[in-house]
């Protein structure tokens, strides 16, 4: 049941739509968007012909700085991992060498609790799920206010996202709450509210824990 439910998450990660529709300004150099998603500087754009454009600056909804990008762009796809820390930090850090290659990551904590429902209801199963959204940052050199612009609010955004992938599919029950939990440094939540890092990087981002309920399938609320 639990490989159900990683899998079934899996695919709602996969069906987050990455594309962002930009209008290159020849006069201020910038890429005009009316929403910016993820974006963040140090990232890539992929064009509808496979080209990358690199992004130095991004004004949240409003613009992004990236070369002469235009037309139907896209942002990297999540990665996603699901498994115990020891689990997930292994698959993660042999997965690829290159940062860039493995980021934004979507990893959903597998110590799942789920309600399996009986023959009569419509409902399959339900699950409380902890995901993390999580991108590298700079520890080094960003200030606060860096920190939140360049990695927090674009993983909240991802995490949106996320949300939006299971309100727009007809098999799951409809999100009307969750918490959502900002951190500075990914790792283990301790009793007094601050992480260790436990993955084998300078990363950051959110948690989202949500109750997630699917319906039977070929139900009649479906």
């Amino acid at each position: 049941m639990i490989k159900d439910i990683s899998r079934h998450i899996g695919d709602l990660v996969a069906s987050i739509d990455t594309s962002i529709k930009g209008t290159y300004n020849d006069v201020t150099e910038v890429t005009e968007v009316c929403r910016s998603k993820y974006a963040r500087p140090g990232k890539y754009l992929t064009d509808e012909l496979s080209n990358k454009y690199l992004i130095t600056e991004v004004d949240t909804d409003n613009y992004i700085k990236a070369g002469t990008a235009e037309g139907l762009l896209s942002l990297a796809a999540p990665y996603y991992i699901n498994g115990t820390k020891i689990a997930a930090n292994r698959e993660w850090t042999i997965a690829d060498n290159n940062l860039l290659n493995k980021t934004p990551l979507v990893w959903l904590l597998s110590d799942l609790r789920y309600f399996k429902y009986g023959r009569e209801s419509v409902y399959d199963w339900e699950s409380d799920i902890r995901l993390f959204f999580i991108d590298e940052t700079d520890i080094l050199n960003y200030y606060s206010k860096d920190h939140v612009s360049n990695v927090v609010e674009p993983m909240t955004e991802l995490a949106f996202l996320f949300i939006e992938s299971v309100n727009k599919n007809r098999s799951y029950l409809t999100i009307e709450s969750y918490e959502m939990i900002n951190f500075t440094r990914f790792g283990v939540e301790q009793e007094n509210g601050y992480f260790q890092n436990i993955l084998d990087a300078n990363l950051s981002g959110v948690e989202l824990r949500l109750k997630l309920t699917r319906y039977k399938e070929n139900c009649k609320n479906c």
